[in-house]
């Protein structure tokens, strides 16, 4: 036996504000420790990630995830970015290559 849903499809807004509500749920905006071990082309790919799809902003997406981001969100990754460029010892690199 199926059960059928009477819920139609969910809104891009619908989805935003659940996507919110996970963001503020109770610890979420707590502290954790995490430890990458990665090679240095992946932590220069995964820093070029945050920097084009968050950092700038001329950026635009489309994510329902994403734009439910709490305002202080965009200046944590933006430390984050910073932070694996200098462990990898490439923030000289990365800045010479970006204006390349």
């Amino acid at each position: 036996m199926r059960c059928m849903s009477t819920v139609g499809p969910v809104s891009k807004k619908e989805k935003a504000k659940f996507f919110e509500m996970i963001l503020c749920s109770p610890g979420m905006a707590e502290n954790c420790k995490i430890s990458l071990k990665m090679t240095r082309q992946n932590a220069l790919l995964l820093s070029r990630l945050i920097e084009a799809s968050l950092l700038d902003e001329k950026a635009s997406f489309d994510d329902d995830f994403l734009s439910a981001l709490p305002e202080g969100s965009v200046n944590d990754f933006k430390s984050i970015h910073e932070e694996i460029l200098r462990k990898a010892g490439l923030s000289d690199f990365y800045d010479k290559l970006k204006s390349i």
